[in-house]
């Protein structure tokens, strides 16, 4: 089945314009023109949300704040606001990506393309890849297969986005991995001068993990070369 998006903007022309667009690329799509609309309208079918951010009634950021209360489906900010803290509050209420207005039409489609293919699970693809379905360190466990986290038996809640982070942090633990290398293999575009977005999908991974009975960091902050997964002591003391 064709994958379902949800637009949601109060310029209509757009909204009409992007409709046209995304049907041409085979997508279904249902159209809101402000947040309180598109709570009516998302539901579970919904694989993933072009969302504007300044719209009368109820803003994307609050919607976005509603819908990551209960939701991970991905959403990408798709706004004429051109700050750079826009963008960052955007990221930490879990937004995956923004792509900002005016927009190239094939860099939208490749973007979405990309999220959807984070999200969506393949299985032959990962038996292809030869990967570990179950990860486990201190008291977290992680499988691939399902998409699942738990520590200490208990779920954590995390988007797609902060998923396949923590996934790609666990293929390469106790390694160091730049940043450029975790936004390639994450948001699937070479990291930009001074973009902050993969730093506060990391912040954000950070703060949904509970701290380990070991009383070591999960992830290290490396000045000028990445980050790393600490996986012992030895790793922490890096």
């Amino acid at each position: 089945m064709n994958s379902k998006l949800l637009v949601v903007d109060d310029d209509q022309e757009i909204t009409l314009l992007l409709r046209e667009l995304l049907e041409l690329e085979g997508y279904q799509v249902e159209i809101a023109n402000n947040g309180i609309q598109a709570l009516e309208k998302f539901d579970r079918t919904i694989d993933l949300i072009l969302l504007d951010i300044m719209m009368p009634e109820m803003n994307g950021f609050s919607l976005l704040s509603q819908l990551r209360g209960k939701f991970t489906v991905p959403v990408i900010f798709l706004t004429a606001k051109d700050s750079e803290d826009d963008k960052v509050i955007g990221l930490e209420l879990g937004a995956d990506d923004y792509i900002q207005k005016p927009f190239n039409d094939r860099e939208l489609i490749a973007r979405i393309n990309a999220l959807l293919r984070r999200t969506r699970w393949d299985n032959t693809e990962n038996d292809a890849a030869d990967k570990p379905i179950q990860y486990t360190i201190d008291k977290l466990s992680v499988n691939r297969k399902q998409q699942s986290v738990f520590f200490d038996n208990k779920y954590i809640d995390l988007t797609g986005t902060e998923f396949q982070v923590l996934l790609t942090f666990l293929e390469n633990a106790g390694k160091i991995i730049t940043r450029e290398k975790l936004s390639e293999s994450v948001l699937g575009k070479e990291l930009v001068p001074l973009a902050r977005s993969i730093d506060v999908h990391v912040s954000n991974l950070r703060k949904k993990l509970p701290h380990r009975s070991d009383g070591l960091p999960w992830i290290k902050t490396l000045r000028t070369k990445g980050y790393l997964f600490v996986v012992d002591q030895q790793d922490d003391l890096l």
